[in-house]
């Protein structure tokens, strides 16, 4: 098990979605990242929080799920330990070249597949030492069906040291 150690999560709720995103939704854990010139995490050890939004457009509202991470020196320093990473249920999610940038920015695609079904897209985050915000347009795709397009946006801020 990586140092990375999820404290809570609550999940909010606030409209009506597709069942595959609500699951969806429910199962996603993601972790903040900063990334200096050198691709080395410049984000701050510590505990995070971290909010997640997804919608899907003819869909009414949207899922919003709250996590808390503590990152310990070791994670931060490393920045595939902590980008966010999807998480679908019966799904093999994993993220493929991850590209740090110039500014505090990095670039990754998500790659997420099962039997019948996809999901996958370009991810991108800014960071500083103590916040970070970020999005992925992915596009959910199952077998004879149209593909769906889900938007995320992610934002997370340094609270305190861990405990």
């Amino acid at each position: 098990m990586n140092n990375i150690l999820r404290l809570s999560t609550a999940v909010l709720l606030v409209a009506a979605a597709p069942v595959w995103a609500q699951k969806a939704a429910a199962n996603v854990t993601q972790a903040p990242a900063a990334v200096a010139g050198n691709g080395a995490s410049a984000m701050r050890p510590g505990l995070w929080e971290t909010t997640v939004a997804n919608e899907s457009p003819g869909v009414e509202g949207r899922r919003i799920v709250v996590s808390r991470y503590c990152f310990a020196s070791g994670d931060v320093g490393d920045l595939a330990r902590v980008l966010p990473r999807q998480r679908e249920p019966g799904m093999k999610c994993e993220n493929r070249d991850i590209k740090a940038q110039a500014g505090g920015k990095a670039s990754w695609q998500v790659a997420c597949s099962a039997a019948d079904t996809s999901l996958s897209g370009p991810a991108e985050a800014t960071y500083t030492a103590t916040t970070y915000t970020g999005k992925a347009e992915l596009e959910h795709r199952k077998k004879g069906a149209k593909a769906e397009k889900v938007s995320s946006t992610m934002s997370g801020k340094w609270i305190e040291a861990c405990k």
